[in-house]
């Protein structure tokens, strides 16, 4: 039985790409799919009334379940850890395209949330109150009668693991669920004899998962150009609230950043990474572990570097748009958020270019010189903590045009100013009077105003009801 030290072992060597090509995404799908839970609980808890934060947080849900396609990898996939690998298993098929279901449904419903004014009558409170939960109850009902009926468009109806344990023997072949196809058959008279010692995993069904992505891609690029119009109408001034404006754009920046790395996912998929594959067996998941197995060579590389972008390019989009998703529902509820989700954005960024940094390092170095690869990686990846603060610089500065502020300048001033007037928690007549001309001195709205203090009130009252909490607990 391979053992999961072995595992790691043989994923982190140069022909597992240094963990990069599984371990290093899949753990990245856990990191994501629990950010994106917790992004969830925060948008549910910072107002549980509200049924467009209650519709944010399901959807960051379905979004999360999407990224967690890759974590089954992090246990070995081979026929002695089947017993734990047929549950792993269920994140990439049942819950993949349940979460894809929902999501679908959810942004059609998005102009029921977010004003378009040219689909106003769908924005009505009789449609908010029970879009947040049926797209994912009605989901959820019909994955679970098409798993129980067994429909072969929605589950895998075959798996076989096909076995060389060691050079020169028959291939050996162990069905774990359904029949031996034929697809499996033909498998076996192309091998022949075993070259290598390898093991291969030949599943049948589940035909809906590649029409669940594209659906999800063309959808995305409907919501797309909904919020497009959206913003267009806001900027044009047909809606008074900036509120609503920067809501619109976070949208707005969260559909675009997820269509363009679906868009490079499906060409990666779809073209790109046939096109490398030099087997050109029976799909380029099986012919992944061929390539693993048989003598390096530049095509071969290419190709398994191709497959290990695609790992990433299921993760990171979703992980974006869901970022995007949360400043647009939290700007004026939790403030500071946006500085939050900067930050949480630049180190992402800081860390992905150093794995990059280290990959291309490694490469280099064995092609151009007599030493270890992986020692060329450590000195190129290390490199990124020396340029640090001015890349920082750089990511912040670009971070902070991304995900702007809920408040512009000359609001910050006035909510400092309220902040201090509010120390006594009220606010005299003579303070007041001075607020509004500071409100006026800077062009600040009687409802702009209003808006920035009831999001400040309702945040202290938050941070003084938990310290009270606190207090009675100790």
């Amino acid at each position: 039985m391979v053992s999961l030290a072995e595992y790691y072992s043989s994923e982190f060597s140069q022909e597992g790409l240094y963990g990069l090509s599984v371990i290093f995404s899949a753990w990245l799908s856990v990191v994501a799919t629990v950010w994106m839970i917790s992004l969830s609980i925060l948008v549910w808890r910072a107002a549980p009334k509200e049924m467009d934060n209650r519709f944010m947080a399901v959807l960051l849900v379905a979004e999360g379940l999407k990224a967690a396609y890759m974590i089954p990898s992090i246990f070995p996939t081979v026929f002695d850890w089947w017993w734990l690998y047929e549950y792993t298993f269920l994140l990439r098929i049942e819950i993949f395209q349940t979460a894809h279901i929902i999501s679908l449904l959810m942004y059609i419903c998005f102009p029921i949330y977010f004003r378009i004014e040219r689909l106003s009558f769908l924005c009505k409170p009789i449609f908010q109150r029970h879009a947040w939960y049926l797209p994912a109850s009605c989901a959820v009902l019909y994955m679970i009668f098409q798993v129980y009926v067994q429909n072969p468009s929605h589950t895998l109806t075959d798996i076989s693991y096909i076995q060389c344990t060691a050079i020169g023997l028959t291939p050996e072949v162990v069905t774990v669920k359904g029949i031996q196809t034929a697809r499996v058959d033909d498998m076996l008279v192309s091998i022949g004899t075993c070259t290598s010692v390898l093991e291969l995993e030949v599943a049948d069904g589940a035909n809906f998962q590649g029409i669940a992505i594209l659906l999800s891609y063309l959808v995305s690029i409907f919501a797309l150009i909904v919020m497009r119009y959206s913003m267009k109408e806001l900027s044009n001034g047909k809606f008074e609230n900036s509120s609503n404006r920067l809501t619109s754009r976070s949208l707005y920046i969260g559909f675009l950043g997820k269509v363009i790395g679906t868009t490079i996912f499906i060409s990666m998929i779809f073209f790109i990474t046939p096109m490398l594959n030099p087997v050109n067996g029976p799909n380029i998941f099986v012919d992944q572990v061929s390539v693993m197995m048989a003598e390096p060579t530049v095509q071969g590389k290419l190709f398994l570097y191709s497959m290990a972008v695609n790992g990433y390019l299921l993760t990171i989009p979703i992980a974006f748009e869901a970022m995007m998703f949360v400043h647009a529902s939290l700007k004026d509820t939790v403030l500071g958020i946006d500085a939050r989700l900067r930050e949480t954005f630049g180190n992402a960024i800081l860390t992905g270019l150093g794995a990059l940094l280290f990959l291309i390092g490694s490469e280099a170095v064995e092609g151009l010189l007599p030493l270890p690869g992986i020692l060329g990686g450590v000195v190129l990846g290390a490199t990124i903590l020396i340029v640090r603060k001015p890349l920082l610089r750089i990511v912040e500065s670009y971070s902070s045009k991304l995900i702007v502020s809920a408040y512009s300048d000359s609001e910050v001033t006035y909510l400092k100013t309220y902040k201090v007037a509010m120390e006594n928690d009220e606010i005299s007549t003579k303070e007041r009077m001075l607020l509004d001309s500071l409100a006026d001195s800077m062009s600040i709205s009687k409802d702009r105003v209003i808006e920035i203090e009831i999001a400040f009130d309702s945040d202290s009252s938050k941070t003084s009801s938990s310290e009270k909490k606190l207090h009675l607990n100790m």
